[in-house]
């Protein structure tokens, strides 16, 4: 019986950039995470690409009214810090963007694949 171990793929964030690097995951992963690390200000929203060149925003269903259904950006607002969340899987590049450039420093984003 094999195990398999998370992947983890790192993504960096220049001072003052809106988007990071990108990432090519390897395979296809059960779960893909992302850990978030300090964050000071303005929301990040994921992207992903089919090739490396075009990368568009994800998008997540949320229920908006008891009826209605809206597709909306997959946002992951500024108060979310410090922790690891679970984000759409199924593409093979993906990066990071913020809304607000990022902080100062240079920040490390981390996507963990997982099975």
């Amino acid at each position: 019986m094999s195990s398999t171990y998370p992947l983890v793929y790192s993504v960096n964030m220049a001072s003052g950039a809106t988007f990071s690097s990108a990432i090519a995951l390897e395979r296809s992963f059960s779960y893909l995470y992302l850990e978030i690390p300090t964050m000071a200000s303005g929301s990040l929203y994921i992207q992903a690409s089919s090739d490396n060149s075009t990368f568009r925003r994800v998008k997540a269903d949320q229920v908006t009214t008891a009826t209605a259904l809206a597709h909306l950006d997959y946002l992951i607002n500024s108060t979310v810090t410090n922790t690891f969340i679970r984000i759409p899987q199924g593409f093979r590049y993906y990066r990071i963007e913020s809304s607000s450039g990022a902080t100062d420093v240079t920040t490390t984003f981390k996507f963990i694949g997982a099975d």
